[in-house]
């Protein structure tokens, strides 16, 4: 039996037209976000997050899982630091040896550097917004814990039992 179900509350839902209403939670889904046979929602577990992704623009972050952002939060804090480092050598090879041929190269560093720091503060927002809190630190220990949990997390289906389990078995 195939039940059109709820994936916030588990309750049967009625269909209208091409969308579906549920009663208990006073809302409208469309047939791609309903659940079948009380299912719970499935997050969708991607383990990695590839550097290149920091390309990406804020809506196409929007679509990435909560775990993707903080792998990339890690790697773009990593980055920042590269980058200010590179940026510090240049200005210090500059100052020290009195050549201006590494003011190109200290501009060109600053530029990466304001542009990886703004792209570390829309990480840190978009965490922000789901978590509550931007972690200060991203360790590989802390990402394995939150993949482990996600994978350790509630999968039984949502049904409420209707008789008490003794009394279904005493029958």
């Amino acid at each position: 039996m195939n039940i059109i179900t709820c994936p916030y509350c588990g309750s049967e839902m009625e269909q209208q037209d091409q969308k579906y209403y549920c009663d208990f939670c006073v809302m409208i889904l469309h047939a791609d976000r309903v659940q079948r046979n009380h299912e719970r929602i499935s997050v969708r577990v991607r383990d990695f997050a590839l550097d290149v992704y920091l390309d990406k623009t804020t809506p196409e972050l929007m679509r990435y899982s909560t775990f993707e952002l903080l792998s990339l939060l890690k790697y773009a804090r990593a980055e920042r630091t590269n980058i200010y480092k590179l940026m510090t050598t240049f200005y210090n090879a500059r100052k020290q040896q009195n050549i201006e041929e590494y003011k190109e190269s200290e501009e060109y560093s600053g530029k990466e550097y304001e542009k990886i720091t703004r792209k570390m503060f829309v990480l840190e927002n978009l965490i922000r917004q789901r978590l509550g809190y931007v972690p200060q630190r991203i360790t590989d220990t802390f990402l394995g814990k939150y993949l482990a949990a996600m994978e350790k997390d509630k999968h039984q289906p949502m049904i409420i039992r209707q008789q008490r389990r003794d009394d279904i078995k005493s029958k």
